[in-house]
Parts: structure tokens; C-alpha cells; sequence
């Protein structure tokens, strides 16, 4: 079941940035936000000019509104900002683990805790631009979240620390050399999927298999890593991987079409954050011409996959959200090493299986019917 941010008696701010602006001649695009306010929902669009002072007035404006609303008088309140590559089911869980971590240190939304919300509307380019915005707010904590959005913070956050989450691959994004080898300003949980657990499971469900297509956006290091484990991994055992790459959201579903012209045996889509966040364009053209979905996230298997291997973010975000608070108290980020969390998890949609005639082994069928 998902698990979604809790709001308490709090309601929600959503602004959308909406034409081009500048702050500190940087552009400002699209992007969305939502901020933890009073107990009224208001829903604001601003435009932007192309003039740095109406640019950092709006900078004013926002950050004016989360300080104005601390969430009791005489407390001191401690700001956070989770900020996404764009708003799906998976990254909710991760949120909603890491302020169960925090919970668990002290530090409790609505009382002592005040979160802002952010995500880039699944387009990469307004990544940096958003993260910068951040870093000039005077956050206590910044928590980047997917690889692509920990590898624009570390090009623009210079004055916040940083603990991580929802992320399959910090070296690749530029955390440093290793786990324990890294930026001084950030630190958090790396969680990557098992992928050849999850090539081992598409062959239980589809013995006869010989190839598995694949569609991912390139740019994505995440992305790469994965691919490039499951090639090796179907390769050791005879099976071919047939690969379609995308630049943005808007070309997921003629990559799909592309992918399945080519008469895969079934389809697998990893993490990859462009493809997740215009999924159906995978989904409807797969079921249309009955090839299984394979996916690594259990939370996404319920729209129209067949079954997914992945990860419990929730768990992983706890394990962030602990680290968090050793921060927010004090400890150097620089001495705390990275950590690999990774809670499998597994789902299977019996629905989908019925109607491909596909049985789900009994080992495979325990395991998903777990929470």
C-alpha cells in the first residue's frame, strides 16, 4: 500500500512557476512546489519577467510564506525541502519514510518540523535551476532525491547541507569516490535494485524467453548502471537485450511502440525517472499487444505491469531520515559515510496475469502477498 506524506491538521500551498524568470541571472522554468502553511488551501500561479528583481521578490514571496507559518509559537522549528525529479507514487513512500525517521529522532512535522515539497515536473533541464532556489532560502536540511536530482544539487547547492534518498546511484551523480569517500556538505542512503534478481524473475514467469526490451532515457546515470547490469546479467544466460533510448517524457510512447516493433518477449522498465513519469505510453501499447511489464518498482505494478522486483523505499527513507537528525544535531556530513539500503520487495498483478495467462510461482506469489 502506498504511504503518502502525512499533512496532520496542515494543509498544502501549491505554486506553480510558470513562464521564464531570473534569479541571479540564472532562468527560472516550470516547476512546483508545495509548502506546509496555515489552515486555509490557496493555489497561486505567478508569472515571472525577465528582470532579477522581480525574480528575487518572488524568491522573497515564497520563502516569506513558509516563515511566516511556524508551526507553534516559542518553538524552534527546524526547515527541511525535499526536492524530486517530479511527483509519482514510489517518492512518496521515500518522503513519508524519511519524516517516519525523523519522527523517530525528534523532530515531528506540525510541531518542531517545517517541510516544503518540491519537484521539477519530470523535466531534467529545471532540475538545477529549482535546486539552486533552494539553496537560497537558509534550509536546514536539503534532501535531493533520484540520482538526476542529486547530480544537479551537487552543480548548484554551495551553502546547505545535504542528506540524500530515493537515489540508485550517488557515484554516478558525483557524490565522490566511494561510500565513504565523498562531499563534505552531503551524505545519505543509495538504494539500487536487484537486477539480477529481477532478470531471474522475469525467466520464472517466462521460460521461453530469449529477449527482454528495455526503453530509458540515456542522460539518466541511474538509468545506464542498471541497464548495463541487466546486459550482463541476460547475457550469461543466453538472452538478448534490445534497447531503446529517449531524450524526454514526450517521446516515452513512440519508444514504447519502437521497442515492441521489434518483438521483445516482454518488456522490463527500470527506475528510469523520465520513462516513470509518462508510464502509460509503456503500458497501454504493452497490454495492447499482450508482452508482459516487468518494472522495479512494486509501487507502479498496480496501473498495468505484470509484476516488479525493486525496493522498499519507505524503509529506505527511515534509514535517511535517521541520518538526517544526526546532522540537524550537529554531526559533519563529511564524516558520515554513505550507506546502501535495500529492501526487496516484490509485486505481482494477478489481474494482468489472468488476462496474459501467466501463473505466478508459489516461492514468487508468498513473497509479493508480504507488505
Amino acid at each position: 500500500m502506498v504511504r503518502r506524506p502525512q499533512r496532520g491538521n496542515r494543509d498544502v500551498v501549491l505554486a506553480w512557476w510558470r513562464g521564464v524568470g531570473v534569479v541571479g541571472g540564472v532562468p527560472l522554468g516550470g516547476w512546483e512546489e508545495e509548502v506546509e502553511m496555515g489552515r486555509m488551501t490557496r493555489k497561486r500561479t505567478r508569472r515571472w519577467s525577465w528582470t532579477v528583481w522581480l525574480g528575487l521578490v518572488g524568491v522573497l514571496a515564497v520563502w516569506g510564506c513558509g516563515r511566516d507559518t511556524a508551526p507553534a509559537t516559542g518553538t524552534k522549528v527546524t526547515h527541511i525541502a525535499f526536492a524530486s525529479f517530479g511527483p509519482d507514487e514510489a517518492a512518496d513512500n521515500a518522503i513519508a519514510g524519511y519524516l517516519d525517521g525523523l519522527r523517530s529522532e525528534g523532530y515531528e512535522e506540525g510541531r518542531n518540523l517545517e517541510v516544503t515539497r518540491t519537484h521539477a515536473s519530470g523535466d531534467l533541464a529545471q532540475l538545477p535551476q529549482m535546486m539552486q532556489l533552494l539553496d537560497s532560502r537558509s534550509l536546514d536540511l536539503l534532501v535531493p532525491m533520484t540520482t538526476p536530482g542529486l547530480a544537479a544539487a551537487f552543480g548548484a547547492v554551495k551553502n546547505t547541507r545535504m542528506v540524500f534518498v530515493y537515489t540508485y546511484d550517488p557515484l554516478g551523480a558525483g557524490a565522490g569516490a566511494s561510500f565513504e569517500q565523498h562531499r563534505p556538505d552531503a551524505t545519505g542512503v543509495a538504494s539500487f535494485p536487484p537486477i539480477e534478481e529481477t532478470m531471474d524473475v522475469i525467466l520464472q514467469l517466462l521460460p521461453a524467453a530469449r529477449s527482454v526490451g528495455t526503453i530509458y532515457n540515456a542522460s539518466e546515470a541511474n538509468s545506464v548502471k542498471a541497464v548495463t547490469a541487466a546486459r550482463r546479467a541476460l547475457g550469461a544466460k543466453g538472452v538478448r537485450l534490445e534497447e531503446v533510448t529517449i531524450g524526454g517524457t514526450g517521446e516515452v510512447a513512440l519508444g514504447a511502440q519502437a521497442l515492441l516493433a521489434r518483438g521483445p518477449d516482454v518488456v522490463w522498465v527500470t527506475g528510469d525517472n523520465t520513462v516513470l513519469q509518462a508510464l502509460e505510453g509503456v503500458i497501454r501499447p504493452a497490454n495492447s499487444a499482450r508482452v508482459p511489464l516487468i518494472l522495479n518498482d512494486p509501487e507502479f505494478v498496480s496501473r498495468g505491469a505484470l509484476a516488479a522486483v525493486g525496493i522498499g523505499w519507505h524503509e529506505s527513507g527511515v534509514a535517511a531520515g535517521k541520518m538526517a537528525a544526526r546532522v540537524l544535531r550537529g554531526e559533519n556530513p563529511a564524516s558520515m559515510p554513505i550507506v546502501s539500503v535495500v529492501h526487496r520487495r516484490v509485486a505481482f498483478n494477478q489481474e494482468v496475469g489472468r488476462a496474459l495467462g501467466i501463473a505466478c510461482p508459489a516461492a514468487l506469489a508468498a513473497e509479493a502477498s508480504q507488505p
